[in-house]
């Protein structure tokens, strides 16, 4: 299934903002960058800045001019590794719910519809990271499901258009995930559900992101791991 990656992008093609995700085919590729090398980036600065950075820009470089790059090179290691058969989408779910927020998505506005903002989507997107480890489990994945409901409202006070496109487009995302779970119930095919969950996160960080810069005040776009 192709990604939705619709979003036009707010920077001026920053080869450095890899936030560029329109250019994508896939939900996977897409989400490679946020989940699997900007936190591995982050770990890497803690003992040696300077090779942090340059593998950021690097990286970044390579990203930008050949979308999909870093999904290409994660599955060469792990072929080379013989574990090419891994199901990437359920792992980068499974990813999500342990890396902390990126700097990049969180809003630094004090407003508290701002600040509420912050807090459901980082909800959001452990809970639906949880989707892999509980759909087997019918009693603890409809609890998921509720809390999903429960955390997937997003507050729109802004009235930028940008914002507006990609609250439309989250609802729509989310609408699709919804329909996936009646899919889920009646034919028990997980491959949907898993793929509607990742697009709903990326959905999730590009409402962040356009947020970000759009209302952040005296905001400098960062994208320095």
């Amino acid at each position: 299934m192709d990604c939705k990656v619709s979003c036009q992008s707010s920077s001026n093609n920053n080869e450095n903002d890899v936030g560029e995700v329109f250019r994508y085919r896939s939900v996977t590729a897409a989400l490679v960058w946020p989940i699997v090398i900007r936190p591995l980036l982050h770990k890497i600065k803690k003992y040696d800045q300077n090779a942090a950075i340059i593998l950021l820009h690097a990286l970044a470089k390579a990203e930008y001019r050949e979308p999909g790059f870093l999904l290409e090179l994660c599955q060469t290691i792990l072929a080379v590794h013989n574990i090419d058969s891994i199901n990437i989408i359920e792992s980068l779910l499974l990813l999500q719910a342990n890396i902390p927020e990126a700097d990049e998505l969180r809003c630094r506005r004090t407003e508290e519809p701002f600040k509420e903002l912050n807090r459901r989507t980082i909800t959001l997107k452990r809970i639906i990271a949880q989707i892999p480890d509980v759909i087997y489990n019918r009693q603890l994945f409809l609890e998921t499901i509720r809390q999903i409901n429960n955390s997937s409202y997003l507050v729109n006070e802004q009235d930028r258009r940008s914002v507006d496109n990609r609250r439309r487009e989250f609802i729509r995302d989310s609408k699709d995930f919804s329909q996936s779970l009646k899919d889920y119930i009646k034919n028990g095919d997980e491959k949907p559900v898993l793929q509607c969950a990742a697009q709903l996160i990326y959905s999730t960080n590009a409402i962040q992101k356009t947020i970000k810069i759009c209302c952040d005040l005296n905001e400098t776009i960062n994208d320095q791991c």
